[in-house]
């Protein structure tokens, strides 16, 4: 379990500087929330704060949606491929494409590789990505 932590390196022991605006989320909260069903609520309740946000298009949104769905506790991410992501929407490639940069753009999502400390910019062809959702580490300390 160790080792996979140590790729998995949003999740932190410590503290986090502002919770709100960032995708890491503590260790704690990830053991508080093993029951998944007490993590949905959670993190559809982020979903709908998100939606209400005006300078978000409808295709991120709803490309938004399909992230959400996909989240996985055990890594607290959604790590699925970018080709699962567009055949489940019934997108375009390329559509998909645009609205996980606009979400990335937006500070909404972080793509980040598994076994690397950095963040993308935009999503690329290499490496194990994983999209982590920002403020959502704020939401499940209970601080909203």
């Amino acid at each position: 379990m160790r080792a996979e932590h140590d790729k998995l390196w949003w999740i932190v022991a410590t503290e986090i500087d502002d919770p709100s605006t960032s995708a890491l989320v503590r260790l704690r909260e990830v053991r508080e929330y093993q029951d998944f069903a007490k993590l949905r609520r959670v993190l559809w309740k982020w979903y709908r704060s998100v939606c209400a946000r005006r300078d978000l298009t409808i295709g991120a949104k709803y490309f938004l949606f399909f992230l959400t769905e996909r989240y996985r506790w055990e890594t607290m991410s959604s790590h699925d491929a970018i080709n699962y992501y567009y055949q489940m929407a019934g997108i375009n490639r390329k559509t998909a494409g645009r609205c996980v940069q606009e979400l990335a753009e937006k500070e909404i999502i972080w793509i980040v590789l598994e076994n690397e400390r950095k963040r993308l910019r935009k999503s690329q062809a290499r490496g194990r990505k994983h999209y982590l959702l920002v403020g959502l580490g704020h939401l499940l300390g209970g601080k909203d």
